[in-house]
């Protein structure tokens, strides 16, 4: 069905292959002038702020119900001839739970691309429940895997300073800070009748972590390679980063240890001539241990990246390991001539290790996969909210509400 209603939308969109004047929210909510389509397409004004707001109602297995507020702002620090766009993208919320999440993310380019910042800041009042390391999930060799809650606040301050080498070559230094503390590990049992020992407590006391808190304090030497055509919502072009993080106790890092991070996008439009593009996006990362051990919070999980985008089709943290690769593509499609609405349908791929376990990476994977609404907030930025239902391994599902595109 999908793939029918995919070939009608390709169908239709090439039958009216005209100029037609785009829609975004605030058109529908508020009306707006007839302009001609010349006029959509027009470049942003630099130093102009192009902001978008949404709400943030919903549901989530793992956070209950959930109110907060998202924030879009995108900008050109330069003439757009040799500036990108520039975003920064902020959100609150809070939850039945009594979590409280307050996320900043940054990408900044300067003036003719000379500099870029890009940044990720957290704080978070959370709970969440550990599944152990590694692909853990039910088959015929293991049991069940058993959901572990967690309390713990959350500190996170990445900030990295890029310059230009060649093109859209950059090298850059970084800031990295993790730091989670107030840790309660809910299901620990270890003086009962019927101890219990959760997976954050055999790894932390294998490998001599104190359990209540821990910190890893690094600095990072990154290469960016970045040639996309808008950050925000790209139609073409490539985004490639590479980064090793030097997290030492000199610093203030609980165990010394040091990390590799590789993250990869390409997009490519196979219907060049259309008004209304079809965009196939691809996305790989991975996060590796190249020495010592990383406490047990801070090794990669699923839907801890820079914009909790990976593993749509489970809840965020469901898959955790010492050493982490995952890959997505998905295919971006027209819904309304008007280019209000689009629509996806995506497919992911996760695997990590459990050292202890000697599973090690591409012995399992986690496919997850599903459909989503694009509705356009903002034509002027090109800025999309984003519904997504996901499925996953054990009839994991969940819906998942965004500004930005996932990747």
């Amino acid at each position: 069905m999908l793939l029918l209603f995919g070939q009608w939308v390709f169908n239709n969109a090439a039958a009216q292959n005209i100029p037609f004047p785009q829609k975004d929210i605030s058109d529908v909510l508020f009306g707006s002038k007839k302009r001609k389509a010349q006029s959509q397409t027009d470049s942003l004004v630099p130093r102009k702020f192009y902001t978008s707001f949404l709400p943030i109602p919903g549901y989530n297995p793992a956070l209950g119900f959930v109110i907060g507020g998202g924030i879009s702002t995108s900008f050109l620090s330069g003439q757009s001839a040799s500036t990108r766009r520039s975003n920064i993208l902020a959100n609150a919320t809070i939850t039945t739970r009594n979590q409280f999440n307050l996320n900043i993310r940054n990408m900044i380019y300067l003036k003719d691309d000379q500099w870029v910042l890009q940044g990720d800041w957290r704080w978070l009042i959370f709970s969440q429940p550990t599944y152990g390391l590694g692909i853990n999930f039910n088959n015929a060799f293991r049991p069940p895997a058993i959901e572990q809650p967690m309390k713990f606040n959350y500190i996170r301050f990445y900030q990295t300073l890029y310059k230009k080498i060649l093109g859209p070559w950059y090298a850059g230094i970084g800031i990295n800070i993790d730091r989670h503390y107030n840790i309660v590990d809910q299901l620990l049992d270890t003086t009962g009748p019927n101890p219990f020992l959760t997976a954050h407590y055999a790894y932390s006391t294998l490998n001599n972590i104190r359990q209540d808190e821990y910190s890893s304090v690094g600095l990072s030497a990154n290469f960016l390679f970045d040639n996309r055509d808008n950050a925000v919502n790209p139609r073409k072009g490539q985004y490639a980063l590479m980064s090793f993080r030097i997290n030492n106790e000199i610093f203030g890092s609980t165990r010394s240890h040091n990390t590799l991070y590789y993250e990869f996008r390409t997009y490519w439009n196979p219907t060049k001539k259309l008004l209304r593009p079809h965009i196939i996006g691809f996305w790989t990362m991975g996060q590796f241990v190249t020495s010592g051990k990383q406490p047990y919070l801070e090794m990669p999980g699923i839907s801890w990246d820079m914009y909790n985008r990976t593993g749509r089709g489970y809840i965020q943290g469901r898959i955790r390991g010492e050493n982490m690769w995952y890959g997505e593509t998905e295919y971006r499609f027209p819904i309304s001539k008007n280019g209000l609405f689009g629509g996806v349908a995506f497919l992911n791929l996760t695997t990590a290790t459990n050292e202890a376990k000697q599973q090690k990476l591409a012995d399992e994977f986690a496919a997850g996969y599903g459909i989503g609404l694009r509705i356009k907030m903002s034509k002027k930025t090109n800025t999309n909210i984003g519904i997504d239902y996901g499925m996953g391994r054990d009839g994991s599902n969940g819906i998942y509400i965004n500004l930005l595109e996932t990747f």
